[in-house]
């Protein structure tokens, strides 16, 4: 689905001040030095960033002529990856990557690190530092900006002091309050929020043919994030998974316990950033049960997230008081902050 602002087609779901913004900026050849798209994950801050990048680079920009116009030799090496991924739209927080254009730059963490290092970052500098090959802006994109190493986050401030003319860094992160204030304070902020439940539903019927229940169930259990409903509905494996791990923690609460299937909750092939990445996928979840536990008690049915699980829940909740389920919630969310800060999973 692409929604029309202006002259461009920017490929995003819901929050279009975010997208008329950057529309403004480049019919107004006003562009920032340095951009901060951040709030949750799979709401398409990375598909904008790339889509702006693509509108910045594509050789009819000048003109402002229906860019990106698709067929200039920078349109094309966007559009090549673009098709071998099958949509940037659908791609969510992974479509910056793989673009081979020397005008554009990827900053991000190197499998099983733990931390963008400052070797990375300088390289990222250099590279943005180097004459345009096209006589046309440089544009560089940090992906996860909020796990610069201290060292690496110095270096770039380095460079946002001394902005480069026609060099734009867009950072990607999650939450503002990871980055340097030092780094928010020199940069154009764009927050992006989770989309209303209505507007995935319509997007996963009318642009995915969804079946009305699953766009129901998906649009739910996505929490405002269309990039995440839309990989329920398309992944099977993803979804199965995400079943499972929810299944486990209810199980539990119905006194029907498999230690088999809790054993598996952290793959044993898994290891550094994937055992983290799991733990965390694993503690969204349960935290979604939790809040939809403490709703039911409320006897507020009609706002759980987990709809499809409404069954179970309506089983599971009389396992726990609330004051129970209030203290699983803290324990969750401390669970969480002491992964983020590299607690062994």
């Amino acid at each position: 689905m692409k929604l029309t602002g202006s002259n461009f087609n920017w490929p995003l779901v819901g929050n279009k001040r975010v997208t008329e913004y950057l529309t403004k900026s480049v019919a107004n050849k006003n562009i920032a030095g340095v951009y901060i798209f951040y709030g949750p994950d799979h709401l398409g801050k990375a598909t904008v960033a790339y889509y702006f990048a693509q509108i910045l680079l594509c050789e009819k920009n000048a003109t402002q002529i229906n860019a990106p116009c698709g067929d200039c030799r920078p349109c094309l090496k966007f559009r090549s990856r673009h098709e071998r991924r099958g949509g940037a739209e659908t791609e969510g927080e992974e479509a910056a990557e793989g673009i081979a254009h020397g005008d554009f730059h990827l900053l991000e963490k190197e499998n099983d690190k733990k931390n963008i290092s400052i070797e990375q970052a300088r390289e990222f500098i250099r590279e943005l530092n180097m004459s345009s090959f096209l006589n046309s802006y440089k544009v560089g994109i940090v992906k996860d900006a909020h796990l610069l190493s201290i060292e690496a986050a110095s270096a770039l401030l380095k460079t946002l002091e001394e902005p480069k003319e026609r060099a734009v860094i867009i950072l990607i992160a999650s939450d503002i309050d990871s980055l340097p204030a030092t780094i928010v304070s020199r940069s154009q902020i764009l927050k992006f929020n989770p989309v209303g439940v209505d507007v995935i539903y319509d997007y996963l019927v009318d642009n995915f043919q969804a079946p009305r229940s699953a766009a129901k169930n998906f649009s739910r259990l996505s929490l405002g994030r269309p990039a995440l409903a839309v990989k329920f509905l398309k992944n099977k494996n993803f979804f199965d998974r995400y079943l499972k791990k929810a299944d486990i923690f209810l199980n539990f609460a119905i006194g029907s316990v498999n230690l088999k299937a809790t054993e598996s909750l952290l793959e044993k092939k898994s290891s550094g950033q994937e055992s983290v990445s799991s733990a965390r996928e694993t503690i969204e979840i349960w935290r979604g049960i939790t809040r939809d536990l403490i709703l039911l008690d409320y006897n507020h049915g009609n706002l759980i997230q987990n709809h499809l699980l409404e069954e179970k829940l309506n089983k599971a909740k009389g396992a726990f008081s609330l004051r129970n389920l209030l203290n699983l919630a803290e324990i969750l969310q401390r669970a969480d902050i002491y992964l983020r800060a590299n607690v062994n999973p």
